[in-house]
């Protein structure tokens, strides 16, 4: 028999929770959707790189994490007109433009400048219309060599280079504590007047 002295719980179970709840049993559906919409896209853009559009190298915002580089949003109009590219020409070749982002710095804006000129090289331009080809039009052979990429000048992360050194004889020897215990004694005794002072 129960003990009905003590208190009934009160678990509410009508808080209707089946509403609520977030499932993810479509993931592997989405995974094989995302995949055939890749290809799709690939195929609609051939032979432009299925990656999309050039994008710069930009560093992390913020003191913790300025550091690190990843692909911006798109070139500034300095960093364009400095590789020889109008902003319009820029935009029908393949190359991201974001007219907010400015240069504060000059190591970024070499690097950028750099990247345009080396896809400007690789670059085989296809003529909007055939029988009227346009000056900045590769030529017939070259249209022919090109193949489709998936990835093109993606942006990489610099290895770390950790430089080594032997440890010379003459800081083996040293007592390092000790002199960092003389160090301490020598600011105390510079600023025990001071703080003698400080207390009277």
């Amino acid at each position: 028999m129960p003990n009905y002295k003590l208190t009934l719980p009160n678990v509410h179970f009508h808080k209707d929770w089946k509403t609520r709840v977030k499932t993810w049993f479509d993931q592997p559906a989405r995974k094989t959707r995302r995949k055939q919409n890749r290809i799709k896209k690939a195929i609609k853009v051939a032979p432009r790189p299925a990656s999309g559009s050039l994008k710069p190298i930009v560093h992390c915002q913020t003191q913790r994490y300025n550091m690190r580089i990843k692909s911006g949003r798109g070139f500034t109009h300095r960093e364009l007109k400095m590789a020889g590219i109008s902003r319009h020409q820029a935009m029908g070749i393949g190359i991201a433009v974001d007219k907010r982002r400015k240069n504060r710095s000059a190591q970024t804006l070499k690097e950028n400048v750099e990247r345009l000129r080396e896809y400007k090289e690789k670059l085989i331009l296809f003529p909007r219309r055939r029988k009227n080809p346009n000056k900045q039009d590769s030529k017939r052979e070259l249209q022919k060599q090109a193949k489709q990429v998936r990835t093109f000048m993606t942006v990489r992360y610099p290895e770390r280079v950790i430089e080594t050194r032997v440890i010379p004889q003459e800081l083996r020897v040293r007592d390092l504590a000790k002199e960092r215990r003389d160090k301490i004694q020598k600011t105390k005794e510079r600023l025990i007047k001071i703080r003698q002072g400080k207390k009277k």
